[in-house]
């Protein structure tokens, strides 16, 4: 137990405790770890941040045991300085080699915020412009689309906000030895998923475009751009696009299910394909609270910073509480007491990653993983630790000004609540909410749930049916739902801890043609990625409902189900607003036979 200046503890201690509780709770599918060292190897603290580690890292360790974590490296910066930087677990449990800070992972998305700043630095020396359509940049880019493009183009800033209306991935060769600067072209075959500005959804190929357009832009290769013109200057040691062979003797082993596994290529590296550690990762954070500067050296303008922290999406009513800067998330009080909130994770297939900084007190923690499924728990990890070092700062500072101090914007008014009823698509699958007895039932998976009506319009789900679903759709009973109309659509939003969420949107029955029925059945990949397989694709057709299936057993072992809806003889789009909603399956002809295309794959109907 510990108190600060003779005070009693705040409640963030209590607060932690829960946290971690909550992820203790959570389970594991994996036996526990129990043989992780309990000594660090290395360690980084400030003696007025003793105590609180001495507390906290037994319940950090409790933690990635629990959840079958094989190693984590955490950071706690306080301004310009790490105030504590410890490793938990094994970088290589083979070799029995302990995580520390110096240990290099995978950070995946976290490349994003490093992309962005490399495009805004552009935009700041006048090179380019934000508000300007990529294509007057990177000429190669072309993609077909079903919107007015001319009245609404695809700009660089609509990218770095993900809200260009890109697919959110292509797909064929994501995991791959491909050129990121292939994308380009090849999403001449694709079509967008919506018009730009409509709706908040999640591009990595958005990304991998604007990487491409700052090598094209300077004359340099990107990573070798970003090495000579960021990591360098900023000091990192251990921080690259691409594997050196030094970074790569400090690279942590990846794991799935508690084994080691291959770490497979990535093509798209703007978007996804960083490695750094956590003293590099603080390093930056140190040079954003900084104002741009680092080393004695201004890397961006302060005003640049601000401006990618601003949010970008206040008028797009769609978003609900999704708040985007220019490559970050913007979220405020998600870690209690932390006011502004600037964040950005990563996942790829045997890490996890997750950064926040806290600019009105120049905080922030970032914490590594190198095990598959573990991005929840790292998430928790960096709220936790922020809201205990928070409380345990031993004198106030005079917090940031600006845009800081704003409050989240508004969003447009909608049209308020609308009659239940009827089908959404959603990430979770196809929703069907029906009145039956003077109750409302939903269907997910083939199950039929009971539901509690809620004033306003409001519902959630019995107990006795939470009991009765599996695993991957327990967080229902974590929501309350409502249908309303936002931005002319009907849509089923979701409610948890008093923030809104948009789950799906209502799927209006159309007949399905004939000749898209002909095409329902099994097909087989004439284009597959041997490294990162597409199994078991098919093209559905029940209760009226067409859709297509497929698994990707290095993601999950569940079959992803996503329902379509013809807009022509050859062209069905995927149903449902969000991250891989609105994008296209097209019928294609090549020699005679006819062949289903989806983000770059080419499938061939099996014969019976």
């Amino acid at each position: 137990m510990y108190c600060l200046n003779g005070s009693a503890r705040k409640p963030f201690f209590a607060i932690f405790l829960l946290l971690l509780t909550s992820l203790l709770a959570g389970g594991c599918q994996t036996s526990p770890n129990l043989n992780t060292p309990e000594t660090p190897d290395t360690l980084v603290l400030r003696s007025d941040y003793g105590e609180v580690r001495d507390e906290v890292a037994p319940l950090i360790r409790r933690v990635i045991d629990q959840h079958a974590i094989e190693g984590l490296s955490l950071a706690l910066v306080d301004d310009q300085e790490v105030v504590w930087a410890e490793g938990f677990g094994y970088a290589d449990k083979r070799q029995r080699q302990p995580a520390t800070p110096e240990t290099v992972y995978r950070v995946g998305s976290l490349a994003k915020p490093f992309t962005a700043i490399a495009v805004m630095e552009l935009d700041e020396r006048n090179e380019i412009d934000i508000d300007q359509p990529l294509r007057a940049y990177l000429p190669s880019f072309s993609i077909r689309s079903r919107f007015n493009t001319t009245a609404q183009p695809i700009t660089v800033r609509s990218i770095l906000s993900h809200h260009s209306g890109l697919p959110t991935d292509l797909a064929k060769g994501m995991w791959s030895e491909d050129h990121f600067t292939s994308v380009a072209e090849a999403l001449g075959q694709e079509y967008t998923a919506y018009p730009p500005e409509l709706v908040f959804s999640y591009s990595n190929v958005g990304y991998t475009l604007l990487g491409h357009m700052v090598q094209e832009t300077t004359g340099q290769e990107f990573t070798v751009y970003m090495d000579e013109t960021f990591f360098r200057p900023l000091g990192t040691t251990s921080t690259a696009f691409r594997l050196s062979p030094g970074i790569e003797t400090r690279l942590s082993r990846g794991y799935r299910g508690g084994r080691e596994a291959p770490l497979l290529p990535i093509r798209d590296l703007p978007a996804y394909s960083l490695y750094s550690n956590v003293l590099d990762l603080s390093r930056f954070m140190s040079m954003v609270f900084a104002g741009g500067k680092a080393n004695g050296r201004e890397l961006v303008m302060a005003g640049t910073l601000d401006e990618m922290m601003e949010v970008q999406n206040a008028d797009v009513p769609l978003d609900l509480n999704v708040h985007n800067g220019l490559g970050w998330f913007i979220e405020r009080d998600t870690v209690m007491g932390g006011g502004y909130v600037v964040r950005h994770g990563g996942t790829t297939l045997l890490y996890a990653s997750e950064m926040i900084l806290l600019p009105e007190h120049r905080m922030g923690a970032v914490v590594l993983a190198n095990t598959s499924g573990s991005r929840p728990v790292v998430s928790k990890l960096a709220e936790a630790i922020l809201q205990l070092a928070l409380d345990a700062r031993e004198e106030d500072r005079p917090p940031a000004s600006g845009i800081f101090l704003a409050e989240m914007p508004d969003r447009p008014g909608d049209g308020g609540p609308v009659k239940a009823g009827g089908s959404y698509a959603t990430d979770l699958g196809l929703i069907a909410i029906r009145p039956r007895d003077e109750k409302l039932c939903a269907c997910v998976i083939e199950q039929t749930l009971d539901l509690i009506p809620y004033p306003d319009g409001w519902f959630g789900i019995r107990q006795t049916s939470i009991d009765s679903l599996p695993p991957s759709h327990q967080v229902f009973g974590e929501l309350r739902f409502r249908t309303r109309m936002i931005d002319g659509r009907e849509v089923i939003v979701a409610e948890r801890d008093g923030q809104e969420m948009l789950l799906g949107e209502k799927v209006r029955p159309v007949p399905v043609p004939e000749t898209w029925r002909k095409r329902v059945g099994s097909y087989e990949l004439l284009n597959p990625d041997p490294a990162f397989p597409l199994e078991e694709p098919r093209l559905w057709y029940e209760r009226g409902n067409l859709g297509m299936s497929y698994r990707m057993p290095l993601l999950s072992d569940k079959v992803i189900r996503v329902p379509l809806r013809p807009i022509s003889d050859t062209e069905a789009i995927i149903l449902g607003l969000g991250r891989t909603r609105g994008e296209t399956l097209r019928a294609v002809h090549h020699k005679g036979e006819e062949r289903l295309r989806y983000s770059g794959y080419i499938g061939r109907k099996q014969s019976r």
